[in-house]
C-alpha cells in the first residue's frame, strides 16, 4: 500500500526515482550528477514513520533534497510516495510498479533504509531494460557513480510462455485450470503441466480452493510479466 503527494507536478521530461532516508545528500548529489535539468521530474519514496521525530527529519530530508535541486537546476518537480506496507514483498513489488509507470527513469540507489533500499535495488535490477541508467552514490570513493548492473536472465519454460501470459493478465483472484484450458484452447492435462513447470521454476504460485485449482503469479512471475508487458 501506499500514499502518493505530488509537489508542483508538471510534464515529465527527465524523470528520475530514488528512497529516501534522513540524509537528502545520498538522493540529491546523484541526481545533480547525472545532468538533471529544468523540467525534470523527480519522484521519492519514503517510508511510512512509525514517530512523528523520524518523519520530521524524512520531510526535512525531502525539503532539502528538493531545495537543492531547486538552487542547482530551478525548475524541478519533487512527487513523493509514502509506502504503507513495509513488508518486503509489497515494497519490491511497489517499487516496480513505480519504476514501470513512466518514461524510462535513472534510478538512483544508496539512499533511504534497508527495508526501501534492498528492494529498489531488485526491482531496479529485474527492469534494467526500461531503465535509462542507474546512479549510486559510492560510500568508498564518497561521490555519485553510475553503475550497469546485469539485466535478469531469467529464462520462462518455453512450451509455457503462453500459459504463464494467461496467468499473468488474470485478475488479482488468479485463474483456474479450466479457464486456463478453455481460454488456451489446451488439454487439462497440458494446462496442468505447464502450470507444475513455472510453478517449480518460481513463476507461478498455486491454491486449491474446493474443487478448483487457481494459479497467480508469484512475486518473480509479476515482475517478469510486467516487463513482457513493456518490452519492445
Amino acid at each position: 500500500m501506499y500514499l502518493k503527494v505530488t509537489s508542483g507536478k508538471r510534464e515529465c521530461m527527465g524523470r528520475y526515482i530514488s528512497t529516501i532516508g534522513f540524509s537528502p545528500n545520498l538522493v540529491s548529489r546523484p541526481i545533480i550528477a547525472s545532468g538533471v535539468s529544468n523540467g525534470d521530474t523527480v519522484e521519492i519514496i519514503q517510508p511510512e514513520q512509525k514517530t512523528e521525530t523520524a518523519q520530521n527529519k524524512t520531510e526535512d530530508a525531502i525539503n532539502s533534497v528538493r531545495s537543492t535541486l531547486t538552487g542547482a537546476v530551478g525548475n524541478v518537480s519533487v512527487e513523493v510516495t509514502v509506502l504503507t506496507d513495509l513488508s518486503f514483498t509489497n515494497v519490491v513489488s511497489e517499487c516496480s510498479k513505480i519504476i514501470i509507470n513512466g518514461k524510462p527513469p535513472i534510478v538512483c540507489l544508496g539512499a533511504g533504509p534497508t527495508d526501501l533500499h534492498i528492494p529498489m535495488v531488485i526491482a531496479a535490477t529485474a527492469h534494467q531494460t526500461q531503465i535509462e541508467s542507474t546512479m549510486m552514490y559510492s560510500d568508498m570513493e564518497a561521490t555519485p557513480v553510475e553503475i550497469d548492473p546485469p539485466a535478469l536472465t531469467t529464462s520462462l519454460p518455453g512450451v509455457a510462455s503462453e500459459t504463464f501470459k494467461q496467468v499473468g493478465g488474470a485478475d488479482e483472484s488468479g485463474i483456474s485450470l479450466s479457464q486456463i484450458e478453455i481460454e488456451g484452447g489446451q488439454s487439462r492435462a497440458t494446462a496442468s503441466r505447464h502450470i507444475q513447470s513455472l510453478e517449480d521454476n518460481g513463476f507461478v504460485k498455486t491454491e486449491q480452493r474446493k474443487k478448483a485449482k487457481f494459479a497467480s503469479p508469484s512475486l518473480l512471475g509479476e515482475i517478469i510479466y510486467r516487463s513482457m508487458q513493456h518490452s519492445n
